[in-house]
C-alpha cells in the first residue's frame, strides 16, 4: 500500500510539472504571436508610408514637369523697382533676378544689394502663398568657362539663395530644392555681353498647393 502511494504521489508531481511547461509554453507562444502580429502591423504601416510619400514625389515630379518658364510677365512695383521679372500664373510664379545683382562675377557671395531684392521676393512669396507651396531655386550662367564649372557654380549660387531663404527669410527647408542648371537653357545669345548678362541668372520658382492664393 505505501509503494502504491508512493508511486501514485511521484505521477502526480510529474503531471504537475508537464501542466507547468505546457501552460508557459503556451503562454510563449501566445506572446510570441502577439509580438508577430505588432510586427506584421507595423511593416504595413511602413510600408503604406512609404508609398504615400512616394506617391508625392511623383506628384510633385508631374508638377514640375509641366512648369511654363514663358507664363506672362507679372508686374510687381516693388520689385520692378529691384530689378526682379515676375512672370506667372493662377499655380506658379517665377521670380527671374540678374546674378549680377545678386554676386560678383565668378562668386557665389551674395552681395548687399542682392539681399535686398531677395527680401523683396521673399516678402512677395508669403504674402502670395501664406506659408504654402512648393518652392525650387535653379541657378544658370552663361557659356564663357567649362560647363563643369558652370554647372558647380550654378549649383553654389543656388544653394546659397537657398540657405538665405531659409536662414534669414525664414523658410521651411523642406519647401525648397535647389537646381542648377548651368549653361544649359540660355534666354539669350552668349555671343554677346548683353546677351551673356541675361543669362547670368537665378530664377526662384513657387508652385502653390491647392487652397492657396
Amino acid at each position: 500500500m505505501h509503494f502504491v502511494l508512493i508511486l501514485n504521489y511521484h505521477m502526480l508531481l510529474a503531471m504537475k510539472n508537464n501542466t507547468v511547461f505546457f501552460l508557459l509554453m503556451l503562454a510563449g507562444l501566445t506572446v510570441a504571436c502577439s509580438e508577430s502580429g505588432k510586427r506584421i502591423e507595423n511593416a504595413d504601416s511602413v510600408a503604406e508610408m512609404a508609398t504615400n510619400d512616394t506617391a508625392v514625389l511623383y506628384r510633385d515630379d508631374a508638377v514640375w514637369d509641366n512648369i511654363d518658364f514663358d507664363a506672362p510677365i507679372v508686374v510687381v512695383p516693388e520689385l520692378v523697382s529691384a530689378n526682379v521679372t515676375v512672370r506667372g500664373n493662377d499655380s506658379v510664379t517665377i521670380y527671374q533676378a540678374s546674378q549680377d545683382i545678386l554676386f560678383d562675377i565668378d562668386k557665389a557671395e551674395i552681395k548687399a544689394t542682392g539681399k535686398e531684392s531677395l527680401q523683396k521676393i521673399a516678402d512677395n512669396i508669403k504674402s502670395r502663398t501664406q506659408g504654402e507651396g512648393m518652392i525650387r531655386v535653379f541657378g544658370f550662367t552663361d557659356s564663357t568657362a567649362s560647363k563643369e564649372h558652370n554647372l558647380e557654380l550654378g549649383r553654389e549660387r543656388a544653394k546659397a539663395v537657398e540657405e538665405w531663404l531659409t536662414s534669414t527669410a525664414g523658410f521651411d527647408a523642406d519647401r525648397i530644392k535647389v537646381i542648377s542648371k548651368g549653361q544649359q537653357d540660355p534666354i539669350a545669345s552668349n555671343s554677346t555681353a548683353q546677351g551673356r548678362q541675361q543669362n547670368r541668372r537665378v530664377e526662384i520658382v513657387v508652385v502653390r498647393t491647392q487652397g492657396t492664393d
